[in-house]
């Protein structure tokens, strides 16, 4: 990804300006044809295929690579895997402890059932 195509990705996807600062900062770092915007979220994994160990392969097999979750005026999360993105933005991940949390578009945790209640499940 070059400087050029963040511009291109940015008018596409309709970025905010934090967002394309992050991306413009970062263009060696994330894979252009996986980014993802659900409502305000930006979902950028990273481009790197290299596992460092067993351990590392297995995770990036069953929970996807390690992404950024990129909001309107700040990170969300930073190098994570197994982040599930819905639309308008909520999503769903897990903290430092590896217990799964549920939370809006601006990185504030709900409830399962507030979660649900949103989405319509």
């Amino acid at each position: 990804m070059t400087k050029a195509g963040v511009e291109k990705i940015s008018e596409r996807m309709r970025l905010s300006p934090y967002q394309v600062y992050i991306l413009s900062m970062n263009v060696h770092k994330y894979d252009e044809s996986r980014l993802m915007k659900r409502g305000e979220v930006l979902y950028a994994p990273y481009r790197c295929s290299l596992s460092k160990d067993m351990r590392d392969y297995l995770s990036k097999i069953f929970l996807g690579p390690r992404a950024d979750l990129i909001g309107s005026d700040r990170m969300l999360i930073i190098g994570q895997r197994g982040i599930r993105l819905y639309p308008s933005g909520l999503f769903k991940t897990s903290d430092n402890t590896g217990r799964k949390y549920y939370a809006d578009s601006m990185g504030q945790k709900i409830d399962r059932s507030s979660f649900e209640n949103i989405l319509g499940l």
